[in-house]
């Protein structure tokens, strides 16, 4: 079984639109949940599809095939598999090969890219851009499958939407739901503009957008702080429901980043200098755009300049102020060691002070012991005398 047959087996496939039958009942049930009901339809044939992908048809030669071309999925389907149950066995097994792959274009990159002459200096702004393999390559590839049979099954949910929305089940339904986002709209308008349902889809989206206009003003109003009223339901959301209104889920409708991955051709003619062997001269307006480049490379340096003379200035007011703080510092210094000289000195003559009091004094108690009388002595020998008698 391969990816087409697989898509069918989830009731639609990317050459066709979905049954009305099976997205008249998807849609029913999506606008009982929030948000865009077409937005949300996608989102869950998406998962299912997946599901079924990795888990029972991630072998499949047919698939792989499919895979191979469009090197795997888009950012948005290859991120979302991994939110899939049981995805890590699959995702290894698509993403394997994958992997050989590259390798074999980053080889013959190299190859290219070593057989080349490196051009150095000024003359790199004259060179022409050559296409490398790899770039190529990827330039070429097929696109995501998943992201083609969107695009198939959006078509059928809003052909599907515009032929019943008079119907009373549906109208009830979307009665209740958030309404399509400003996306879908725009698509269903401009891919069936003259359907009859068009009409009345647009007058429901009116009577939506004044209620979400409402609730967004209350919103905004009962953020002041005299206003102690709380937010209802609908006011609290009322800020996301106004950006998915406008912009659509961030899942289907990404960035608008400009990208290209293939490489730019070559300008046929030049009047700019070429080195002998390059090929043919570049145009006028190439040689414009190489001079417009150099200006600005010139005027970048000169900013640069001035930024730099600027932080040199500042840099030097501030070694100014450094050697004025050192040379106070110093001068402090200074006054400390003539005041710590002085009070040596001062130390030095007290402590000869010191030592002449010492000696004086030693030498008076000198001549004091001189003249010190002897210590009388009691008269033991008479009275001993006198009583032997």
């Amino acid at each position: 079984m391969d990816l087409d047959r697989l898509l069918r087996d989830l009731g639609w496939r990317p050459e066709a639109r979905p049954s009305k039958f099976i997205a008249y009942f998807h849609l029913v049930d999506a606008c009982g949940k929030p948000g865009c009901p077409v937005c949300r339809c996608l989102r869950e044939l998406t998962v299912r599809s997946l599901d079924a992908l990795l888990y029972e048809q991630v072998n499949d030669p047919g698939t792989r095939a499919v895979l191979d071309r469009s090197w795997g999925f888009c950012s948005w389907h290859a991120w979302m598999s991994t939110d899939v149950r049981n995805s890590a066995l699959g995702i290894g097994l698509i993403y394997q090969g994958l992997l050989g792959q590259v390798r074999a274009w980053l080889s013959v990159t190299h190859r290219e890219l070593s057989g080349s002459r490196i051009v150095r200096g000024w003359r790199r702004l004259f060179r022409r851009a050559e296409p490398v393999g790899l770039v190529q390559a990827r330039a070429n590839r097929a696109r995501c499958p998943l992201c083609t049979a969107l695009a198939s099954a959006e078509d059928g949910y809003l052909h599907t939407l515009l032929d019943y929305i008079e119907d009373a089940e549906l109208d009830r339904a979307y009665d209740r739901s958030d309404g399509l986002c400003l996306q879908h709209l725009t698509l269903a308008l401009g891919h069936y503009a003259g359907h009859h349902g068009a009409a009345p889809l647009v007058a429901r989206t009116l009577r939506k957008l004044d209620r979400l206009a409402r609730d967004l003003r209350e919103f905004i109003d009962k953020h002041d702080y005299r206003k102690q009223a709380p937010f209802t339901p609908e006011e609290a959301a009322s800020w996301t429901a106004a950006l998915t209104f406008l912009v659509g889920w961030r899942e289907l409708f990404g960035n608008e980043i400009p990208r290209s991955f293939a490489p730019t051709p070559p300008a046929p003619g030049s009047l700019s200098p070429r080195e002998p062997g390059a090929g043919p001269p570049e145009s006028a307006e190439a040689v414009r755009e190489r001079l417009e480049a150099l200006a600005f490379e010139k005027g970048r340096l000169e900013l640069r300049l001035r930024e730099l003379t600027q932080q040199l200035g500042d840099e030097s007011s501030r070694a100014s102020a450094l050697h004025y703080r050192l040379w106070s510092v110093s001068e402090d210094r200074q006054v400390l060691e003539m005041n710590l000289a002085g009070e040596r000195a001062a130390a030095q003559t007290w402590e000869a002070v010191v030592r002449d009091l010492r000696a004086e004094i030693e030498q008076l108690k000198a001549r004091l012991a001189k003249y010190e009388p002897p210590s009388e002595k009691a008269p033991d020998d008479g009275r001993r005398s006198g009583a032997a008698d």
